[in-house]
């Protein structure tokens, strides 16, 4: 088992390996026997950058190839500082350690269900609870002291211009519509004073998404219960946290649009053309931006023909 995982060096191989779910296992065996604790099934999560294992009822065994090693780090900084400051819960390492050159944490499991298992069930009136909860949750976070987490700092601006170099590159790798492409320099360029200025930074997970977010009902409506995954947290633009529960959940739906962004503290004032600009470049500027994949609207590649018109879709009030 060492020699396999050390040998791995890259995010294909990696990805590879991840498919070996019964290599996998043998490692989160090691490291229940390594702590000394009782044996317990083992169901591997099948979604997620890292490998996530449930371990009995109430542990997760989560395990870092070395190339994300970074993130590892970022989780356990983040989880330290979240802990216990929030209105829901977030998840507490009981372990932690290294295996064969990979790191790992064992963590106590958050009750809840994922909020990506039934979104599309709820009705309105729910949906607007939840991204009231979800705007309040993340201005929360946004309120926590950075201090001491000086080692996530991704250096705002050094991180946007890098954003802004492979910008074209990586929309085109990832298949943005043809007709949109050409657009793409002359849209940031327009916005880049937009998304620069920043003048206190804040902690950043980059995953408010529903597939981290875990709900519970009471009383027939289902509310937030936890949160979890750092691995990509990081310090920044504080708007930068307002991408994920826009593109997959609120989906265009201006009414949740504007409960959300009041919830998180914007006034109706602030919801302008030049919010929905700088928002429109954020999400073109996302580490991971992929819209083929981020924007859960209908055939949304169809229903406009620039970038302007897809920021009203996505943005505009």
């Amino acid at each position: 088992m060492n020699t396999l995982f050390s040998t791995l060096s890259t995010f294909e191989e990696f990805e590879k390996y991840k498919l070996q779910s019964e290599v996998l296992e043998s490692m989160a065996k090691a490291i229940i026997h390594r702590h000394q604790l009782p044996e317990g099934p083992l169901s591997l999560f099948q979604e997620g950058t890292n490998i996530v294992f449930s371990y009995g009822d109430k542990r997760v065994i989560k395990i870092f190839p070395a190339i994300h090693y970074q993130q590892f780090k970022n989780e356990q900084l983040v989880l330290h500082r979240l802990h216990n400051k929030l209105s829901v819960p977030t998840p507490a390492i009981e372990f932690k350690g290294e295996i064969a050159g990979w790191t790992y944490m064992i963590m106590n499991r958050l009750e809840g269900t994922l909020l990506e298992t039934l979104w599309d069930k709820l009705d309105d009136h729910n949906k607007i609870i939840l991204v009231r909860e979800l705007g309040l949750l993340i201005q929360e976070v946004h309120s926590l002291p950075t201090q001491g987490l000086e080692e996530i700092d991704c250096h705002w601006q050094q991180f946007i211009d890098k954003q802004i170099n492979q910008c074209v590159e990586t929309h085109r790798s990832n298949k943005l519509p043809a007709k949109l492409l050409p657009q793409l320099p002359a849209y940031i360029a327009a916005a880049k004073n937009l998304v620069y200025p920043i003048e206190k930074p804040v902690i950043l997970t980059g995953e408010y998404t529903p597939m981290n977010l875990l709900v519970k009902q009471t009383a027939g409506i289902w509310h937030i219960c936890g949160l979890i995954d750092f691995g990509d947290a990081m310090l920044g633009l504080a708007d930068y946290d307002l991408l994920g529960p826009v593109a997959f959940l609120i989906q265009g739906n201006k009414e949740l649009l504007k409960e959300f962004l009041a919830a998180y503290g914007y006034s109706p004032l602030q919801m302008n053309s030049v919010f929905n600009q700088k928002m429109m470049a954020l999400m073109l500027l996302h580490q991971y931006s992929n819209l083929n994949v981020q924007i859960r609207i209908s055939n949304w590649q169809e229903k406009v023909e620039s970038i302007r018109e897809l920021e009203n879709l996505v943005w505009g009030f």
